[in-house]
């Protein structure tokens, strides 16, 4: 669900200019503009609000839910299958979904249902499973395995 700035500060219980000042720090988690107006995204009822690096503690902080490790979703290409599908002519899948300790899901398309933020490291990362690049989101996903997608693809063929 997402809310604008006039309703974020109405469950924070600060100003508008306030939230405005935290939306142009960039320190509102998953909020994007459409047109004229910031459209922000709610996690169990509050926004997600990073903390500053100066200053005091925000009156908010003990009723603001910081973002959870077991909410966060990496999604990964398999560069492996990549190349062994291109060199046995098999079709396994290349795309991995991890969201805190559920099981890995993998598919073939995965679309991601609100903001998504790319990482790149020029080091393989250990704690991103090997990756280079991947993907992190807070918002619901879809994954389509290849049966699935000879599906959605024989509909808009139509």
């Amino acid at each position: 669900m997402y809310i604008t700035a006039k309703e974020t500060a109405n469950i924070l219980g600060v100003s508008q200019r306030r939230v405005l000042f935290l939306l142009s720090e960039n320190r509102i988690e998953g909020a994007f503009k459409a047109g004229n107006q910031w459209l922000i995204p709610l996690c169990d009822g509050k926004p997600i609000i990073r903390e500053g690096k100066r200053g005091p503690k925000p009156r908010w902080s003990g009723q603001v839910k910081k973002p959870r490790k077991k909410d966060l979703t990496v999604i990964k290409v398999i560069r492996t299958n990549i190349d062994g599908n291109a060199k046995h002519n098999t079709n396994k899948t290349v795309i991995s979904v991890k969201r805190g300790n559920e099981p890995t899901i993998y598919g073939h398309c995965v679309t991601i249902n609100g903001p998504s933020k790319i990482h790149y490291s020029h080091e393989a990362r250990k704690d991103k499973g090997g990756a280079r690049v991947w993907v992190e989101t807070y918002f619901d996903f879809d994954v389509v395995v290849e049966q699935d997608l000879r599906l959605l693809n024989s509909v808009y063929s139509v």
